[in-house]
């Protein structure tokens, strides 16, 4: 099992605060990777997404799966690390189940489905204590710096 920091986490993704939506990875593999996302009632969203009862918003949930799925490519194809290529979110099919509210811990699985040259399907689930909160798959195009 390989781990991955928080800092780690930085040194890797693009994103910068407030945009960054993994904290940790706690198990990484050729084809599959586990990551963690701690919500919080600090996080900016929650100023205008329902100030009084606070959910996460979806599009932070996808944006926390294409996060993931960044972390998973940068292993799998080093380049990555060195912004010479870049994973664009190209489709997406996310399914949302039961709210992320303050205080949850999004634990988010993903899968490499299918990976053709420049292109990749992913398939990820995000569980809160166990249980199925959103589901789906993303699709990737690799673009290089060209």
């Amino acid at each position: 099992m390989n781990l991955l920091s928080h800092d780690d986490v930085l040194e890797i993704l693009p994103q910068r605060y407030p945009f960054v939506m993994v904290d940790r990875v706690i198990e990484i593999g050729e084809t599959k990777i586990t990551t963690i996302k701690n919500v919080t009632g600090n996080e900016p969203c929650f100023q205008g997404h329902f100030p009084n009862k606070k959910i996460f918003p979806g599009v932070y949930i996808t944006e926390a799966i294409a996060q993931t799925a960044i972390l998973l490519f940068s292993k799998i194809d080093h380049s990555i690390e060195t912004d010479k290529t870049l994973p664009l979110l190209y489709h997406t099919n996310v399914k949302f189940k039961k709210p992320i509210i303050p205080g949850d811990q999004m634990v988010i699985t993903l899968n490499i489905i299918k990976k053709i040259s420049n292109a990749a399907i992913v398939k990820a689930e995000v569980k809160v204590d166990d249980v199925r909160c959103s589901f789906g798959e993303l699709t990737f195009t690799l673009v290089g710096d060209e």
